[in-house]
């Protein structure tokens, strides 16, 4: 429906662009002698040329400015998506979700690579403590995340555990996440995970 509306506008603005600049021509046209032009068969040329321009510039315009506004819409889905840069290892991507987290007022850091237990960050802020399990994936993130994530917060005694990613979940992730009170996250949400958990 939107892009319908969006349509007629653009179609609205193009007939009165059009249409007001083959008047002025014609305004024009009309109020320059006979002498002036040359004769009726230049002033009709001259029109002619008058009412392609009115035709065909607003419609260069309106496609540019469109083409524009296009494009900084589409830049502003995809950063909703997923942010511009994201690392590209494992390891990388948990320092990259603790820089956004204390960007956030976080007080984030990363634990050991090895017997993590299953937290690879651990982020504290107003009394809270959260302990977050990071997945660098593409697809779906399963069961296994989540149930990682739920022993982690016991062994590191955090108030919430959260599961990020730049995939998606799996239905049983889910259902198992509702089950446990893990949270599942994307990257896109860091910057209001406050609100989220």
């Amino acid at each position: 429906m939107r892009r319908l509306f969006s349509t007629a506008f653009y179609v609205f603005r193009y007939a009165v662009l059009s249409a007001t600049l083959v008047v002025i021509g014609g305004f024009l046209m009309a109020t320059v002698a006979d002498g002036a032009m040359g004769g009726g068969r230049t002033r009709a040329t001259a029109f002619a040329g008058i009412v392609a321009a009115g035709l065909l510039l607003p419609a260069l315009l309106l496609r540019r400015g469109t083409g524009r506004r296009g494009n900084r819409r589409r830049a502003r889905q995809s950063t909703r998506r997923r942010p511009a840069f994201l690392p590209k290892n494992g390891h990388a991507f948990e320092e990259w979700v603790a820089g956004r987290l204390e960007a956030q007022g976080w007080r984030a850091h990363v634990t050991a690579g090895s017997g993590d237990q299953g937290i690879d960050i651990i982020a504290r802020r107003k009394g809270r403590k959260i302990g977050i399990q990071c997945k660098r994936y593409d697809g779906a993130v399963g069961n296994k995340a989540v149930q990682e994530a739920f022993s982690g917060r016991a062994y590191h005694r955090v108030d919430t555990a959260v599961v990020i990613t730049t995939g998606h979940y799996t239905e049983s992730a889910k259902a198992l996440s509702r089950r446990t009170g893990v949270h599942l996250l994307h990257v896109r949400d860091i910057g209001r995970i406050d609100r989220l958990i």
